[in-house]
């Protein structure tokens, strides 16, 4: 199921943008889990994306 949600396309693009520059300008490695910056960026994103699905399904009853 796809979102037609401008917020939740504008939180994936930040990501992306956030994921580029980390990687290019502060070499982030987002496949370990030692950097709590990553950490946090990456639970960040699940937070938005669990809640915007718990938004919609229960604005859908």
């Amino acid at each position: 199921m796809r979102s037609q949600s401008p917020a939740l396309r504008l939180v994936g693009i930040l990501a992306c943008i956030v994921g580029v520059v980390g990687y290019v300008a502060f070499d982030w490695r987002f496949e370990s889990t030692g950097s709590p910056v990553v950490t946090v960026l990456a639970l960040a994103c699940v937070v938005v994306a669990v809640a915007a699905t718990i938004w919609r399904s229960v604005g859908s009853l």
